[in-house]
């Protein structure tokens, strides 16, 4: 029996990584780099099996790819039942990752940013940083979603300025509960 601890695949091809499950009973998770199924479900404390169950797109728990979206069981408790912001991804209209280069997300011209979280929300304000400066007063609002309150998962379409540089960030809501993302360096030539 398979334990889940082989590490995320980076996808080779495009249409390598499964489709997310179409019905999800909790919230929509991003693999990320490093992870495996057995830290994804300690993280949430769950099962891989109850993962594995609950994602029938995974034929395989050894094997999950870097950008994959995953369903996490409902009753999967979050460190202390914290409201979190799990991911913050950048991806191309096809939904493929944007490559990484020096710490610096590369973005196109029009790309989704995607951000994940503990639970669902109501509002999801994405925000862009200018390098150079220190305070988020002059952070600039580079776009707002209302998702439906059925998944933890908010996006955008951004049409990227030339010669943009800067950190992007998403602050989330659920009523009047907030929770603020890391800031990912970006860059467009």
């Amino acid at each position: 029996m398979s334990n889940g601890n082989s590490t995320a695949l980076i996808p080779v091809v495009a249409g390598q990584i499964p489709p997310p499950p179409q019905r999800c009973e909790g919230l929509l998770y991003t693999v990320e780099p490093s992870n495996t199924l057995f830290i994804i479900a300690r993280r949430f404390g769950v099962t891989v099996q109850q993962i594995v169950a609950a994602n029938p797109q995974i034929i395989n728990p050894n094997i999950i790819f870097v950008g994959q979206v995953i369903c996490i069981p409902t009753g999967a408790p979050t460190p202390d039942d914290e409201f979190l912001v799990l991911t913050l991804n950048f991806l191309t209209e096809a939904g493929q990752p944007l490559p990484t280069v020096n710490g610096a997300v590369q973005l196109s011209e029009r790309v989704i940013v995607r951000g994940t979280f503990t639970r669902p929300v109501s509002r999801a304000f994405f925000f862009l940083e200018p390098t150079g400066t220190e305070t988020c007063e002059l952070a600039q609002l580079i776009g707002v979603d209302c998702p439906s309150a059925v998944t933890g998962v908010a996006e955008i379409l951004w049409q990227v300025p030339a010669g943009t540089l800067g950190r992007v960030f998403v602050v989330a809501c659920i009523n009047s509960i907030c929770a603020k993302s890391d800031e990912i360096l970006v860059v467009r030539e």
